[in-house]
């Protein structure tokens, strides 16, 4: 049987929030074929003849409902290509500038041609997913509102705002996405959360973590995808 090792895992949730928007690869890693790193959500298992092995954690199966009341299961992601943050709609800080450029990279992932380059096409799919850590006050009709100011529009299932149990969703951060997010009475809106984009690759992996309140880091981001879009679409 084999079991996680406590060390790894927080040895390669250091490593992601070190090198994630790092365009240098670190000495020793072997990027896939776009050259990204794989970051994770992997375990080091050790077996009980000593040998070790990299396994990638299983996406945790939640109950979730986006924006409009539709419940979400994660299975509607597989094969695309996802941009991931944590967020609440009356945050009066960091979420202002992250959702003005998740915003703004939808908007350009909306034009034809796109602005975001690829030789493939047509271009691996792209969603953009926002999970609220505050469920209680952001509610379905927040949320959609919240959307709407953000310039989704409702037919639109490209940039989905998801909402759950707030102590599930706060685990999923931490466990899964790396990140940190949770309540504090002390910080502005009541909770504090991570500002990075999470670049998501078709199988779940995570292949980049880029600053949201900086535009030109989401400028990388996009350059990312395209380099993503490249190698899933070669294969």
């Amino acid at each position: 049987m084999l079991k996680p090792s406590l060390f790894s895992l927080y040895t390669g949730l250091a490593f992601a929030l070190l090198t994630g928007c790092n365009e240098d690869n670190p000495k020793g890693h072997n990027p896939a074929s776009s050259g990204l790193p794989i970051l994770g959500p992997m375990e080091i298992m050790e077996g009980k003849d000593g040998r070790t092995d990299t396994v990638f954690r299983e996406f945790p199966e939640i109950a979730l409902e986006d924006q409009y009341g539709v419940g979400f299961h994660h299975d509607s992601l597989k094969g695309q290509i996802r941009v991931v943050d944590f967020f609440f709609a009356s945050c009066p800080g960091i979420c202002i500038d992250m959702s003005l450029h998740m915003a703004k990279l939808y908007a350009q992932a909306q034009q034809i041609p796109s602005r975001i380059p690829s030789k493939i096409t047509p271009p691996i799919g792209l969603r953009f997913i926002s999970y609220t850590i505050d469920p209680q006050r952001d509610t379905r009709e927040v949320l959609a509102d919240y959307a709407e100011r953000h310039g989704v529009k409702p037919s639109s299932r490209q940039w989905l705002l998801l909402r759950g149990k707030e102590e599930e969703i706060h685990r999923l951060a931490e466990q899964y996405y790396l990140l940190s997010a949770g309540a504090d009475r002390g910080a502005p809106g009541g909770f504090l959360h991570s500002g990075q984009f999470l670049l998501i690759d078709p199988k779940g992996r995570i292949r980049g973590l880029y600053d949201g309140t900086q535009w030109a880091d989401c400028e990388i981001l996009q350059r990312d995808i395209a380099l993503l879009q490249e190698e899933f679409g070669n294969r």
